[in-house]
């Protein structure tokens, strides 16, 4: 996903005085150095030409940060003041009490900043905020509405490019006529003259690289089933998939013209856009629970259900996580403000997240579906995630003064741990005779 440095970022400036370059050097909490900026390309209109400087009068940590290089080369994506976005009027607290109430969140329209580039290193990278005060030079030249039209194709080329990054497939040459923008996007520039290229200097700089879409490449049904291999390879495209889809959702999710611009970056039909997004919503709703507790409840409900809705292992998983919990509440690991921030609670969630993934790989079976065996063990390989994740949890939990009876029930719980992972291990292995 995009970096978006907006939380974190204490000052900085932007200047595209130089018509084809940006420059800047941005500030960040708990970053010694400034990210300095040199990207090929123009900002937008309203930027263009000019020098801006911005400063964040609330900064926040952000651990995201950690990762960014501090020198940023690459080429720009959509660079403007005035990008009109809807901007919640309540607070973070209210906007919770909202949302468990499945009410409308209070907005208003408002201008943002948004600064996007893709970083030779770090991916796209994003600054998108209505808090920062802005301070705007007068232009050194002056961008024609024909050279904000290629800007925004070109930007729209480098998006691409970065989304055939994610999703490995090649930037397509399309040797059809390109479909015409539509409003301020709709003009056919084939015809501008040289005269007009050298009177504005953004013309004289763009790359008129038109766009060229995602190439999906459909291959044919082998007649024998996948290996465990070959379906790692259809998780990890699908993976990736989800990924893109999410870039073009989040750079685009404002846009009149939404559908259409995501079916463009992501090489698809507009109806694909929308089955895919409901897909991806219903899977996104139901892996990003945000509050540990409704997790848990929902574990409960799972391990409660019928007897043979589940197979084995993904039962005894679930089991497993909600016999921590229980004990983690009798020894007293869950009072007061520190349950969340508590180790257990990874643990916890991690297991459950295991159980999840068991339950994806092999609850069919309980049904009378007989899956391929190579994605079984495909997707018994990614349970191991969420199980290293668990022990990882419970090896950062330090033992020392802990009360002895403690110190018993976590051994013991790393214990069984491994004992679950011997058995996926073995059905794996069976799998694979």
């Amino acid at each position: 996903m995009a970096i978006r440095l907006d939380k974190a970022i204490i000052r900085g400036e932007i200047t595209n005085q130089t018509p084809g370059l940006v420059t800047g050097r941005i500030w960040l909490l708990g970053q010694g150095e400034p990210l300095e900026l040199t990207l090929q390309g123009n900002a937008l209109r309203d930027l263009a030409g000019c020098h801006l400087s911005f400063e964040n009068p609330d900064p926040r940590p952000d651990p995201s940060t950690a990762i960014v290089a501090t020198q940023q080369h690459g080429v720009v994506g959509d660079m403007t003041a005035s990008r009109k976005s809807r901007i919640p009027t309540i607070s973070h607290e209210e906007m919770l009490d909202y949302l468990e109430a499945k009410l409308p969140i209070p907005t208003r329209v408002a201008n943002t900043l948004y600064l996007e580039w893709f970083s030779e290193l770090n991916g796209r990278m994003v600054i998108e905020t209505a808090d920062c005060h802005l301070r705007i030079s007068i232009p050194d030249w002056t961008m024609s509405a024909e050279a904000e039209t290629l800007q925004v194709r070109a930007s729209q080329a480098n998006f691409h490019a970065y989304l055939d990054s994610i999703t490995g497939g090649p930037n397509a040459d399309d040797d059809e006529e390109e479909e015409e923008f539509e409003e301020e996007e709709d003009d056919d520039f084939s015809s501008l003259d040289e005269d007009e290229l050298d009177a504005d200097p953004a013309l004289a700089h763009q790359d008129p690289t038109s766009d060229s879409l995602i190439e999906v490449n459909i291959e044919a049904e082998d007649e024998l089933p996948l290996d465990e291999f070959e379906w790692e390879q259809e998780l990890r495209e699908a993976d990736r998939r989800a990924e893109a889809y999410q870039e073009a959702f989040d750079r685009y999710r404002e846009h009149p013209h939404r559908e259409r611009l995501i079916a463009e970056a992501m090489g698809w039909e507009p109806e694909e856009v929308e089955e895919f997004r409901d897909d991806w919503q219903d899977v996104t709703e139901s892996l990003q629970a945000q509050d540990p507790d409704e997790m848990l409840e929902n574990a409960g409900m799972f391990s409660e259900d019928e007897e043979g809705a589940h197979h084995p292992l993904s039962r005894r998983a679930m089991d497993f996580a909600l016999r921590l919990q229980r004990d983690a509440k009798a020894r007293g690991l869950f009072e007061g403000d520190i349950a969340r921030d508590h180790p257990v609670l990874s643990v916890i969630v991690s297991i459950i997240a295991l159980g999840g993934k068991l339950a994806a790989a092999l609850d069919g079976t309980m049904h009378g579906y007989d899956p391929e065996p190579g994605f079984v063990i495909a997707m018994l390989k990614r349970a191991q995630v969420p199980l290293n994740e668990a022990l990882h949890a419970l090896s950062s939990i330090q033992l020392t003064g802990l009360p002895r009876d403690t110190r018993q029930w976590l051994i013991a719980a790393r214990s069984e741990l491994f004992d679950l992972r011997k058995d996926i291990l073995d059905l794996m292995s069976d799998l694979r005779k």
